[in-house]
């Protein structure tokens, strides 16, 4: 029976199952957390991995090369919302948070976390005061929230606003300009602007766990811009004889992402069933 939640669009996406099968022990799969592993919220602090992919990846965890999950988000969220340590079969999950900035490692309990600096916490008390600005002058602002990824980056969400888009058009500029006086890197996302005091890319992550873990086969699922250097990096993987696989868990707010994927999936209900199968094939 044909997948009605995903299919693949390229040689690459249709074949990607029949060799990891083939070697799992060579795969490395990366996942974003946030609309993909996860369906997006209104408040990031509901957020859930889903069941379908947990179960899932239940069993690749034991069978595959490496497991790793690359988010914006700070480890400490992803562990808990994930509710990762001691869940079955990823005992030796890795978690890049920050786009790597951060790194937990489920088999030995290290979490490294770089110092952080002032310029995010002096960002957002500015942030606080352009948001206060714009609701006294009437703009609907009402429902924009800050998320504090514990110093090292902060999200400005218009999920919740009345009229999301039109909360971030709104906020874009002051939002950036903010980022530029206290030397932030702005990211743009699916309804949010994050403004990072670290350039770091999930590119760079998932570069990194490719030289550490020396994979044959590397899939990367995402769905938001923040994914898009480490599909970016795909490519050159393959220059590289490493057979690749970009799954993109799709959206309305960003449809351009389905021209790099080999995989299209419908959210996070897609990738789960694309994780159930390929946890059906490497059994």
């Amino acid at each position: 029976m044909a997948p009605t939640t995903w299919h693949p669009v390229t040689e690459a996406g249709g074949e990607f199952a029949d060799l990891a099968a083939a070697e799992p022990d060579k795969v490395l799969l990366a996942l974003d957390f946030d609309g993909t592993l996860a369906h997006l919220v209104p408040d990031p602090e509901d957020s859930r991995m889903h069941a379908g992919s947990a179960a899932a990846l239940a069993q690749l965890g034991d069978r595959l090369g490496q497991v790793a999950i690359i988010t914006g988000r700070a480890v400490d969220a992803v562990r808990r919302l994930g509710e990762l340590e001691g869940r079955p079969g990823l005992g030796r999950l890795v978690v890049l948070g920050q786009y790597g900035v951060e790194r937990w490692d489920a088999a030995t309990g290290e979490l490294r976390e770089p110092e952080v600096g002032g310029a995010v916490a002096a960002a957002k008390r500015e942030l606080v005061e352009l948001l206060a600005e714009l609701a006294a002058a009437g703009h609907p602002v009402a429902g924009v929230h800050l998320e504090d990824k514990q110093g090292r980056a902060i999200g400005v969400h218009t999920r919740r606003a009345e009229d999301p888009e039109a909360a971030l058009a709104l906020l874009d500029e002051g939002v950036r300009g903010i980022g530029e006086r206290h030397g932030l890197h702005a990211e743009p996302g699916r309804l949010v602007i994050e403004l990072r005091s670290s350039t770091r890319s999930k590119g760079d992550a998932l570069a990194d766990l490719v030289a550490e873990f020396s994979p044959g086969l590397v899939a990367m699922v995402g769905d938001d811009l923040g994914d898009l250097p480490a599909f970016e990096l795909l490519p050159r993987l393959r220059e590289r004889g490493i057979a690749c696989c970009a799954v993109v868990s799709s959206s309305q707010e960003q449809p351009a992402l389905t021209e790099v994927a080999d995989v299209v999936c419908d959210g996070p209900d897609g990738v789960a069933d694309w994780l159930t199968e390929l946890a059906r094939r490497v059994s």
